[in-house]
């Protein structure tokens, strides 16, 4: 009688499985950090700005249709930060601060009453923190 079993992989070949899955896991870990570090970065531009920011001092010039208008919205409202915000296409006063100040887009953010292109939460408190 002979044996019908599958001949056993060769310890070359199992090593080299068990270093695609030991990379996999590495590579998932490193993935996990990465996120748990942007997410303390996150937490941490957070409270400066709740330190720094008063009211009148942050506007966000939206457009209704802005996905990064919504996300700097959602990420203010979330982290109780307070701030203006008008949109580009209700309100003409909105339509013509924005045109005045010749904005290349949504949002523009003024801090405390200077414009710049998109929102960063770590370069609003670096802004907020150098105009004091």
């Amino acid at each position: 009688m002979s044996d019908t079993s599958p001949p056993r992989p060769s310890l070359w070949t199992r090593a080299r499985h068990s270093g695609l899955i030991a990379a996999l896991v590495i590579g998932v870990a490193a993935w996990g950090v990465g996120r748990l570090v942007q997410q303390q970065a996150r937490d941490s531009h957070a409270e400066t700005l709740r330190q720094l920011v008063q009211p009148g001092d942050l506007k966000l010039i939206s457009s209704t249709s802005c996905l990064f208008c919504t996300r700097a919205r959602q990420y203010l409202t979330e982290q109780r930060i307070p701030f203006e915000e008008c949109f580009i296409e209700r309100d003409s006063a909105c339509l013509a601060e924005y045109r005045a100040r010749g904005a290349a887009g949504t949002p523009t953010v003024l801090v405390r009453g200077q414009a710049r292109l998109g929102f960063d939460p770590g370069q609003v408190a670096e802004a907020l923190a150098a105009a004091r």
